[in-house]
């Protein structure tokens, strides 16, 4: 037997349906007082199920206070008719969802319970109607909606927006001539490039993928790319220059107020990429060309998926070179290199110590720009004043100035002073795991002022981290949400066999680089003398983008296995 109530919607349009009669046939007098006469008036009592409405001529000869408690108890008699109406449908719904009843046998029983209502004060029957043929429209647009859905039609979706235009390629009057030609005819159609940003304007590109007022149920999973991350642009040029940022100086500070304020400064050097093309063909018998269904079949499954391998592919590790993209691990900061390497300062590094705090603390000013980050330990020596001469936790005023906890001693002369500067990650924690080092590399991020957005991992990671596990057996800041993109420490992750298993990337994607699209990504069927020879054609995908990286600083890639070497204790 068929179960009428195993679609999620149809169930909620029922509840609905109960809602709107509670609010049809309320009325407002609901929440009088309620009778406290001892002996049963005239109307009835409807404790005892004797209850009655009264005509007008009886009403009139009721007093002021009979009058107020019979249309109390009015209130209080169509409440509960409510109820058991409500009780009667509910029951209803239980009985189709356990497959006790027909269909047949729910429209007999749904009528009977619609002529007890009838039956009710026809003035809010009436108001309850309207309500009625209310939901049945939103019934009748649900469905719809629904049956596009169950086809995969709902145009939000990358994977069923590339269908949608595929099929009005397929339906085109250009792809119907070039099959009654026998492929002696070129045929040639464009494919919106879709991102599922593409109806959103906000700044997460993965976690909402478009504005949709429907609900339903089961949301589409959603399988990302290293392209969702970024922020993609349309371009009508093969070549763009832009200005990369090598360096900063953050010299900001407090002054007075005629005083000169200290000057911040950042370096640039001119950078250019031009147009990579990212394609591949497949070839169809001419045979397969006179299956529409099956060549939408046969293309969905394989062309979107290897074009967007080849472009993870070269947007993680491109190296440049001829027809390559240069991608993100060329000039990505290495995560073991920042943890391990020390900065040091030689004799004449440090330029002069200062009272700081009322003396409690000590300024010291550096010769040059250091950049150090806040809570770095500073290990000092050569101070003629012993205290100095220890490990200091760096508190940052500037790239130039920082303030350490230890009282000011009073030093002329800071000259032979030497220092050396440890990453505070560096040998800090207990039984590293893949998780730490993410955690740990976001942080590398956030640290030089800039915001992770993206984590980009093989999936064989991925899996390992999301089913890691705390002593008491409970997972670890992992987290997937309901349309399966898997987030870590509240950043999505990319899952894509593009990245090799042992590696990773984290980075500020939105603002570090772009995906500049300078062609869509287009679908073309032609032939050559040997496809002729073979009755077969090429089907032919391809797009032509642009990968301008801005700000290398903003990434942080690594090892897993160095990379919790250099922070494990």
């Amino acid at each position: 037997m068929k179960n009428i109530f195993k679609n999620k919607t149809v169930l909620f349009l029922c509840l609905l349906f109960a809602v709107a009669l509670t609010f049809a046939l309320l009325d407002p007098l609901a929440g009088g007082a309620m009778s406290i006469a001892s002996l049963v008036p005239i109307w009835g009592s409807i404790k005892e199920g004797t209850f009655k409405e009264l005509s007008v001529d009886e009403i009139a000869k009721l007093s002021d206070e009979e009058q107020t408690q019979y249309f109390a108890d009015k209130a209080l008699y169509q409440k509960k008719q409510i109820e058991d109406v409500k009780s009667e449908l509910v029951d209803l719904v239980s009985k189709s969802k356990a497959d006790l009843i027909t269909k047949e046998e729910f429209d007999k029983e749904f009528e009977k319970i619609k002529s007890k209502l009838e039956k009710m004060d026809a003035d809010k029957f009436d108001k309850f109607e309207q309500a009625l043929e209310k939901l049945e429209k939103v019934s009748k647009a649900q469905g719809i909606e629904l049956a596009k859905f169950k086809d995969g039609g709902i145009p939000t979706s990358a994977k069923n927006a590339f269908k949608e235009e595929l099929k009005k390629a397929l339906d085109s009057e250009e792809y119907k001539e070039f099959v009654e030609s026998n492929g002696k005819k070129k045929a040639s159609f464009s494919l919106k490039a879709v991102s599922i940003s593409d109806d959103y304007t906000g700044n997460s590109l993965v976690h909402i993928t478009s504005r949709d007022s429907r609900v339903v149920d089961h949301p589409e999973v959603t399988r990302l790319n290293v392209r969702d991350l970024l922020t993609v642009i349309p371009t009508d040029l093969p070549y763009l220059a832009f200005t990369e940022v090598y360096d900063w100086d953050r010299n900001t500070g407090t002054i007075d107020e005629n005083g000169t304020l200290a000057e911040s400064t950042f370096k640039v050097r001119e950078a250019t990429v031009d147009a990579k093309r990212i394609g591949t063909h497949i070839p169809l018998s001419k045979r397969m060309l006179r299956s529409a269904s099956f060549v939408m079949g046969h293309i969905m499954q394989k062309l979107p998926a290897m074009v967007r391998y080849q472009e993870d592919f070269q947007l993680l590790h491109g190296d440049g070179a001829g027809d390559n993209v240069l991608g993100v691990f060329k000039k990505a900061q290495d995560f073991a290199t920042l943890v391990n390497t020390s900065i040091t300062g030689a004799a004449g590094a440090v330029a002069s110590v200062a009272t700081y705090d009322g003396g409690a603390k000590a300024l010291i000013t550096f010769a040059a720009n250091q950049n150090l980050n806040n809570g770095d330990t500073i290990t000092i020596a050569n101070a003629t004043a012993g205290a100095y001469n220890a490990s200091h936790s760096a508190i940052v005023k500037s790239p130039t100035q920082i303030v350490i906890d230890l009282a000011y001693v009073a030093e002329a002369d800071t000259s032979a002073w030497t220092f050396t500067v440890n990453s505070p990650f560096k040998d800090s924690i207990e039984a590293a795991q893949e998780i730490d080092v993410l955690k740990v590399a976001k942080t590398l991020v956030t640290v030089q002022e800039y915001m992770a957005t993206g984590i980009v991992l093989n999936p064989v990671d991925a899996t390992k981290i999301e089913t890691l596990k705390g002593s008491d057996e409970h997972y670890i800041d992992v987290q997937r949400l309901e349309n399966g993109v898997l987030t870590i420490g509240g950043l999505p992750v990319v899952e894509t066999t593009a990245m090799p298993a042992g590696k990773f990337i984290v980075g500020d994607w939105i603002l570090a680089a772009a995906l500049a699209q300078f062609s869509e990504l287009t679908l073309e069927f032609s032939e050559s003398t040997q496809e002729k020879l073979k009755n077969m054609v090429e089907a032919i995908v391809q797009e032509e983008v642009l990968f301008p990286i801005y700000n290398p600083y903003m990434f942080v890639t690594g090892n897993f296995t160095t990379a919790k070497a250099a922070i494990a204790v």
